[in-house]
């Protein structure tokens, strides 16, 4: 229990300077200190491999999804020196931390699929919000929480399972 909380706060704290980084136009030192966070999370697990193996597939699909959603500029990503198409290497690595909960701190999610499609549908474009109100993102319409939402719904349940199987 107490890893589970552990690994809530890591996410937390990897969350927070990833945006505020982003927000405050300081990528770099956000990346660098994420990573290192990433680093300690695999120190102190069992199953390394399968969790990096859920990571890199995580930061893929986060790559990919978030990747979509700027290039029909339904969310603006606030990134100095990351030119577009890119997804930035900041939203990348934002999917990492979220892939590091599936196991542990959301392990309560696993064989409950619709909660946790349920649980992506809201948690999703909440965090999306979140980002935006600390200046890291500006969500450019009404459509993009929508298609956040849908995303997230089936994403989440996906990225669970997968862990499932690598546990």
């Amino acid at each position: 229990m107490k890893f589970k909380i552990f690994n809530f706060i890591l996410f937390q704290l990897g969350w927070f300077i990833l945006i505020l980084g982003a927000a405050m136009n300081e990528t770099f030192t956000a990346v660098i200190l994420s990573l290192s966070l990433l680093a300690v999370h695999l120190l102190i697990i069992d199953q390394k491999l399968n969790e990096i193996k859920l990571i890199l597939i995580a930061g893929f699909i986060g790559f990919l999804f978030d990747g979509i959603i700027q290039y029909y500029k339904l969310i603006i990503y606030n990134s100095p020196g990351w030119e577009f198409p890119l997804t930035p290497i900041w939203i990348i690595i934002l999917w990492m931390f979220f892939a590091i909960t599936l196991n542990h701190s959301l392990v309560w999610l696993r064989n409950r699929m619709i909660l946790s499609s349920i649980f992506g549908a809201i948690g999703g474009p909440l965090a999306y919000l979140a980002g935006e109100k600390l200046g890291a993102i500006i969500i450019t319409q009404q459509l993009s929480l929508l298609l956040l939402s849908i995303g997230w719904a089936l994403i989440t349940p996906f990225l669970i399972s997968i862990g499932k199987t690598n546990a």
